[in-house]
């Protein structure tokens, strides 16, 4: 189970880190490879979160509004979560 989504559903069973997410992104074309990317930030944000890591969340939510597409949901939800945060994207 590596073929991206892959990654990120591992990164949620425990299997990997967040940084492992990361280094998993891996495509050819520089537009698909900038989407994972937004989407390894984001989810992994989103269990820093649930893990109590706010400062950690934080950082990888920056992330994930500054470099995401803005078509991908991932850039909202990104901005939400900083809002919900109280923090400045």
């Amino acid at each position: 189970m590596n073929v991206w989504p892959a990654p990120v559903i591992r990164l949620f069973m425990g299997e990997i880190t967040p940084a492992a997410a990361l280094a998993a992104v891996d495509h050819r074309d520089a537009s698909r490879k900038r989407g994972q990317v937004c989407e390894a930030n984001f989810y992994g944000g989103e269990l820093s979160l649930t893990k109590g890591l706010k400062d950690e969340a934080t950082r990888l939510f920056r992330l994930a509004a500054s470099d995401c597409p803005r078509s991908f949901h991932e850039w909202e939800a990104a901005n939400a979560e900083l809002k919900a945060l109280g923090v400045v994207p």
